[in-house]
């Protein structure tokens, strides 16, 4: 049962208290998925075995998604009985998957030998609003070699909250597969009355069917190709064009959009492969949501709309492609909360967490329909908002956004602050809601010094922040707009909370401030990577920023392979915890923006060094979501962590957002204005490029070039009357 505080504000009526429940805790998926391979293309995704199968009766997940519902659970290749091994396994592309197999020791099926490694079987699958394979069968024997090779199907039609461990009490209705010349079609019927239904179909057709395991007999001339098609189509959709064409389409849509963006080239292969990675690990999370788009949060478990990770990630890229912002902004606007709605943890003004459309959330099983269980989202929706604007200058967007930040503003001072000590806290109302909610989400995540987990209404210092940058970002749109008294108003509630906070939270035995003040008032003293945002919105007092970037980077918080998220000193401190000591790329990345803020550029290099180095041990050079917080070693490989999804929107922003640290890039629109302040080259780069830095109606070109240990600014070029000034 969820109790409210008795000083609730006449103002701000407390929304009807839930029937007691068993509490919302987000569920897990139940084993590893280190080594699959991901690949998506709009509101579909696959997920698979270096084999490209999808092992029936997995437990790591493994499917074909759409609209958070499984629409294919089994899809597995085999010779026969035979299973092939894998000699060559890529989804780098993003949109299409390619394994080359072949073959052990076996017999054919007149009881030839037929020798290891003497077939090869090459899969070719694209995404294009269904899933497009052709799978080519060759013999290098000199003889004929007749084999079977099997393709076995399964869909479970499980909600992704069911995949990841969720026990449903009902489920719908399964209809028997009906098995055609050439198709299979499962068909299902939710408890919310949708029918959802996934075809195969073959070309050529099979030889015959074991009930849904399709059989196709190949008579196998020296080096001829045998070449199977199928196709897996959700809900009637069909295929819109042939693999080849899908395949042409889509690798252009990903060079347009990366010619969309700002260039960046270095001296550094390495870099240059992490940062393509970077770009195109964003387009490749691009989903559409009715007339709109979004970006993803991260696949497999969060490839759905969260309004915390879109607005980090339209922050981290705005010096690359503003556009990303415009579009979430907008989007988020026209979800921001209307009424009270405690199931929902709904609030007027507030900015969504995660929204779901699958079979659990149609029926109110899960509260993400969508789901406002966030402290955070709201003041950072203000954020991106003051920034967008810094970099683009673009009045009419602010101006038509202007009463959905009105209204953020009032759900920070009504219903963010309750009982009106100053401090955004968040407590929930749904029985299903998240209990933490800030962006360390986990139920154990918010621990005192002692282990103990702290008690809500919990105010996070890092909301802290959120909201003094909001307010004073809001102070300068409103003087651009000619509101000079809500500007000063704004300035002065971000100055007081300012102060306010560097007394309240600052724990002078540990010459650190508290992660939180918890609901009895008293510091969360345990030692975080939380206070690193607070550097990142510049709240931090300037005499206190060396002891906390000295804390931060020291033993006990930083691995070598970047901050971690708890102190190892803390009793539940855990390598492998969620949020307990891993290290989550983002996070660093924004401590490191606000080491810059405050000179700090050794230590941000510092940063950039361990992101850098932990990405080229990873798949593609792509940062995943998290990884072990495990000390760095002589073998100089992270830990991975089982299940973190890859890709991760605000993991792939994590290493542009360190790069313009590096570089100092700062933004002023209205004054048609470029700085690049206190450039620093890690010893990695020599020479970085950048080509068209939107600022405004103008843009930029640069050249950065490290010299005898001194980095220099060369200017290109710049267009539309933009100015560039270089601060050493």
């Amino acid at each position: 049962m969820v109790l409210h505080r008795a000083d609730q504000p006449s103002s701000a009526p407390a929304p009807t208290a839930p029937a007691a429940g068993t509490a919302f805790v987000e569920p897990k998926p139940l084993a590893d998925i280190k080594d699959a391979l991901v690949i998506k293309e709009g509101i579909l995704f696959l997920l698979t075995d270096s084999a490209g199968n999808v092992p029936p009766n997995n437990l790591s997940g493994y499917g074909l998604y759409q609209e958070d519902t499984r629409y294919l659970s089994g899809y597995a290749l085999s010779l026969g009985a035979v299973r092939p091994m894998v000699l060559l396994s890529t989804a780098e592309l993003g949109y299409s998957a390619e394994q080359d197999l072949t073959n052990p020791d076996m017999l054919s099926l007149d009881g030839r030998h037929i020798p290891a490694e003497t077939l090869e079987i090459r899969r070719l699958r694209v995404l294009h609003g269904c899933l497009s394979e052709i799978i080519y069968a060759t013999s290098y024997n000199i003889f004929p070699a007749s084999l079977e090779l099997h393709l076995t199907f399964d869909a479970d039609f499980a909600d992704m909250f069911e995949v990841r461990g969720w026990n449903r009490e009902q489920r719908g209705a399964y209809f028997p597969p009906q098995v055609s010349e050439d198709a299979v079609v499962f068909a299902y019927e939710g408890l919310d009355g949708r029918r959802r239904e996934t075809r195969v179909s073959f070309s050529p057709a099979p030889s015959a069917f074991y009930g849904t395991t399709a059989v196709f007999r190949l008579d196998l001339e020296h080096r001829r190709t045998s070449t199977i098609r199928l196709t897996v189509s959700m809900d009637g959709q069909e295929a819109i064009e042939p693999l080849p064409d899908a395949f042409e389409r889509l690798f252009s849509s990903y060079r347009a959009w990366q010619d969309s963006c700002a260039r960046v080239w270095t001296d550094n292969e390495f870099f240059n492969s992490a940062i393509e990675r970077a770009l195109r690990d964003l387009r490749m999370l691009r989903s559409d949501l009715g007339e709109s788009q979004y970006i993803a949060a991260g696949t497999p478990w969060y490839t759905a709309l969260f309004g915390r990770d879109s607005l980090i990630v339209g922050m981290q890229y705005l010096p690359y492609n503003p556009d990303i912002a415009r579009g979430i902004l907008r989007l988020l606007a026209t979800m921001q909360g209307k009424e009270l709605n405690p199931e929902r943890d709904e609030e007027p003004g507030k900015i969504l967490h995660e929204l779901r459309v699958g079979e659990m959330a149609r029926l109110g099983e899960i509260p993400m329909t969508p789901y406002y269980g966030t402290v955070d989202a709201t003041p950072l929706f203000l954020m991106l908002l003051s920034q967008y604007y810094q970099w683009t200058g673009d009045v009419a967007l602010v101006q038509s956004l202007l009463p959905a930040a009105e209204a953020a503003l009032t759900w920070i001072a009504r219903y963010g602050d309750r009982d009106r000590d100053g401090y955004v806290e968040y407590l929930k109302y749904s029985p299903k809601g998240i209990a933490n909610q800030g962006w360390k989400d986990s139920w154990d995540s918010v621990v005192h010094a002692d282990g103990t987990l702290a008690e809500p209404p919990i105010a996070l210092i890092e909301v802290q922040g959120y909201v003094y940058a909001s307010k004073l970002g809001m102070a300068l749109i409103y003087d651009a707009l000619g509101q000079r008294g809500r500007a000063a108003q704004l300035r002065a509630e971000a100055q007081a909370l300012k102060k306010r906070l560097n007394q309240d939270f600052w724990v002078s035995e540990l010459g650190f401030y508290a992660m939180a003040l918890d609901g009895h008032k008293q510091p969360v003293a345990s030692v975080s990577s939380n206070p690193g945002h607070a550097l990142w919105t510049g709240t931090i007092d300037a005499g206190r920023v060396p002891e906390v970037v000295d804390r931060l980077l020291g033993n006990d918080m930083f691995s070598g392979w970047g901050i971690r998220t708890l102190s190892s000193t803390n009793p539940r401190y855990n390598p492998m915890g969620y949020h307990l000591g891993t290290v989550w790329p983002h996070d660093n990345a924004l401590a490191a923006l606000g080491m810059k803020r405050y000179g700090f550029e050794p230590e941000v290099n510092e940063i950039a060094t361990a992101l850098y180095d932990a990405c080229r041990s990873f798949d593609y050079h792509r940062l995943p979501e998290l990884y072990s917080g495990a000390q760095r070693t002589g073998h100089d490989y992270p830990v991975r962590y089982p299940v973190a999804c890859r890709p991760q929107a605000w993991a792939a922003g994590s290493l542009l957002m360190v790069l313009q640290a590096i570089l100092g890039l700062e933004a002023d629109a209205l004054k048609g204005r470029l700085t690049v302040r206190r450039p620093r080259l890690p010893h990695w780069l020599r020479e970085v490029e950048v080509r068209n830095i939107r600022v405004g109606d103008g843009a930029a070109d640069l050249l950065f070039r490290k010299r005898r240990g001194v980095t220099n600014v060369s200017i290109l070029g710049a267009r539309g009357g933009l100015r560039v000034s270089v601060v050493h």
